[in-house]
């Protein structure tokens, strides 16, 4: 959005310094995902935070269950991690194991007869990326210590080991010892919180599955506030001490904004409790962590900047995730608008509910403005990609906005009860699964009774956009509208067929709104009109 609008980062967001370069790079290869003759029922996680080693220690205990029953080994993201011991349980205690690990993926074997065991493995980890560790240092002495994790979108494995894919989602659990005087925020719901010596241990248990990226960790001093419930759905802030006021101001609508999503989508706020914590150097603007986002520090506003702007879009984009990429998770990052598409899209549903529709749209046409930039300086792909380098370079224009606007145009052509109801047929449908872009489809198709195939194919399956021509004569009591379309077109970029909208505003009379179905590179249209028009409006909805 422009800056009028959207004043902070999002989840994960990157602008590709690539003018004029395609997209797909010779030499890349097509992604697909490895086979799974295991899956991963629960990761419970038992940790202690070295602060002065930025290194974390102790035990993943991982749930297994056979799927391949000709099987025997399982493998497991784990960069860098030192392992100290791997032990298999069937039910007579852990027992060692043999496993290999290259500093990349831990393979251990497991018996052909074992159909369910316990997988420990023991460990140390000085992560790079995945979990962050933060001090004051000689360029920034008034930093504080804190510890936070950013696992989007495949980092979870620097820290512990895991199917660091989204496809895989199993439930969590996080005990953690802490500095004393520190707060530990995790997924889920808190099962205890003790003392032992110099340390506060943390104990929570996320009860429903997820994928390994949304496994949060966030510790420090901060200052817990109490955000009132929704539904029964408890929410805190966590801000800064001292900045408690400012976390007050900042995320005072949240609770409206977690019952108007659960209205629209009909599906109450699907977790056990929603917290956001505000800390700092955060790599991105928010992360919507199953239950537990984490924000940047810029998203706190004083009296004198809540004046002139708001972190409500970051706030209702970080949300929204919590159905959508949360509930339903894209099976692989191709797929990744059904995440951030909607989260962007969500920004508009929350800024319609404030503002009104002079505001939501305004708000689409920034979004538009953002893609064309992208489309026209860098590069077109289609919005559903498998050819990429690193999962990071999907998250463009392409995902966020084009993915939203394509929401938009759904919802327009559609209409609102039929865009809603599939939404909501496709949330209820999927609920703690995984998604790809035809479950929508296929959903949006049986809420409306209408056929969708060739809009998903041109406008999220195909690359590029309509750039269109229109030239407009009136001789003889008839208006001649000739519609052009002037994309250069090929393997990727297609002819589009759609509606164009035009509204006719005559010398007399009340205006009148005319639909033209396009389908072709030029298309003509003759319509009556007695009198010359005053002028036209092309496209008054952004359709």
């Amino acid at each position: 959005m422009s800056h009028a609008h959207r004043h902070h980062a999002r989840c994960a967001c990157a602008l590709r310094a690539m003018a004029g370069k395609p997209f797909v790079l010779p030499g890349t290869t097509r992604k697909y995902e490895r086979s799974r003759p295991f899956s991963i029922e629960h990761i419970a996680l038992d940790l202690t935070l070295d602060m002065g080693r930025k290194s974390v220690e102790g035990s993943a205990t991982l749930t297994l269950v056979r799927v391949d029953p000709e099987a025997t080994e399982v493998r497991l993201d784990a960069v860098a991690l030192v392992i100290a011991s791997v032990q298999l349980d069937q039910g007579q205690g852990p027992q060692p194991v043999r496993y290999v690990h290259d500093g990349e993926v831990l393979v251990v074997t497991v018996a052909e007869g074992v159909s369910r065991a316990r997988l420990v493995v023991n460990y140390r980890a000085t992560p790079r990326r995945g979990l962050y560790f933060l001090a004051p240092d000689e360029h920034v002495r008034d930093r504080p210590t804190q510890v936070w994790s950013q696992c989007q979108d495949e980092d979870a494995r620097y820290w512990f080991p895991c199917h660091d894919k989204p496809h895989a989602r199993q439930t969590t659990e996080m005990r953690v010892r802490v500095p004393k005087g520190w707060y530990a925020l995790s997924n889920g719901t808190l099962q205890g919180h003790t003392t032992e010596g110099e340390h506060e241990v943390y104990h929570w248990l996320q009860g429903k599955p997820h994928p390994s990226y949304l496994v949060t960790l966030a510790a420090g001093e901060f200052s817990v506030l109490d955000g009132g419930e929704v539904a029964g759905v408890p929410l805190t802030y966590l801000v800064p001490r001292g900045r408690e006021e400012d976390g007050q101001r900042t995320f005072a609508g949240t609770p409206a904004m977690v019952a108007h999503f659960g209205q629209v989508t009909g599906t109450p706020f699907p977790w056990e409790k929603y917290a956001q914590v505000v800390v700092s150097d955060f790599i991105f603007g928010g992360m919507e962590n199953t239950s537990a986002t984490t924000m940047y520090e810029h998203i706190l506003l004083d009296p004198r900047a809540a004046l002139d702007i708001s972190s409500d879009d970051l706030i209702a984009h970080e949300l929204a995730h919590q159905w959508f990429g949360d509930l339903v998770t894209c099976r692989d990052w191709s797929h990744g608008w059904l995440n951030e598409g909607f989260a962007t899209y969500f920004e508009h549903i929350d800024r319609e509910r404030r503002l009104g529709l002079d505001e939501y749209e305004l708000g689409v046409k920034g979004d538009l403005d953002a893609y064309l930039t992208e489309a026209v300086s860098r590069y077109q792909r289609p919005i559903v990609c498998q050819d990429y380098e690193a999962p990071i370079d999907l998250f463009d224009r392409h995902l966020y906005e084009k993915g939203g606007l394509v929401l938009h145009m759904l919802r327009r052509t559609l209409g609102d009860e039929l865009f809603w109801k599939g939404v909501q047929l496709y949330l209820s449908r999927h609920a703690h699964g995984i998604v790809e872009t035809r479950d929508l489809l296929r959903a949006l198709e049986d809420a409306s009774g209408r056929s969708l195939e060739r809009f998903f194919d041109q406008w999220v399956f195909k690359a590029g956009h309509p750039t269109v021509e229109v030239k407009v004569e009136h001789a003889g009591g008839l208006l001649l509208v000739e519609v052009k379309q002037t994309q250069k077109t090929g393997a990727d970029v297609p002819v589009f067929a759609f509606d164009l909208e035009i509204d006719i505003y005559p010398e007399h009379g009340e205006p009148r709104r005319e639909i033209l179905p396009v389908e072709g590179v030029t298309e003509s249209f003759v319509l009556t009109q007695e009198d010359r028009p005053r002028f036209l409006v092309v496209d008054p909805r952004f359709l």
